[in-house]
């Protein structure tokens, strides 16, 4: 498996395997970057850009392995946001309910119409609330890798070259 075409590179197909393996990797480095993001320092966000480019790019070769556009992205991406907010929201109150608290009184502030109460209150709670909520947003970082293996995993290989590239699959360099 060449990485850099793997993960960086948005033209050609990879079969299922190098597609999992490349979600391993990706969700490997995601699950550092988020960890050492709460707990560091926000600095290590600067690496997430790079990471969403990945993810496209894994992602992408896949549906071009299956003979589909890899706009398509979109439309997981998409899904990924919903699945990942409602995971988020059904575990902060089960597993941080003391984040829970203080998102509900920044809400209130917010609802209240007192915009420098509310950024304040931000400042001043923030960095908790992200160490509290750490782990709902690693199961929902997780969630999300396990769909996109889903899907990825699930799509059937073009048996035959097409505008993206040679046939991958046994027998052949994936």
């Amino acid at each position: 498996m060449d990485i850099a075409y793997v993960l960086f590179s948005p033209k050609g197909r990879i079969g299922p395997r190098d597609f999992l393996r490349g979600l391993i990797l990706l969700t490997g480095a995601s699950i550092i970057v988020q960890v050492a993001a709460t707990f560091l320092s926000p600095t290590f966000n600067f690496v997430q850009p790079f990471l969403a480019w990945a993810y496209v790019c894994v992602i992408g070769k896949r549906l071009h392995d299956a003979g589909l556009t890899a706009w398509l992205v979109l439309v997981i991406w998409l899904v990924s946001v919903v699945v990942g907010s409602v995971v988020i929201n059904l575990l902060i109150p089960v597993l941080a309910p003391k984040a829970y608290e203080t998102i509900t009184q920044i809400q209130g502030i917010a609802i209240s119409g007192d915009f420098e109460g509310m950024m304040k209150a931000l400042e001043v709670h923030g960095p908790e609330v992200e160490r509290q909520s750490a782990l709902p947003k690693l199961i929902s970082l997780l969630v999300n890798a396990g769909l996109f293996a889903l899907i990825g995993g699930k799509l059937k290989s073009d048996p035959n070259p097409n505008t993206h590239g040679p046939a991958t699959g046994p027998g052949k360099l994936s």
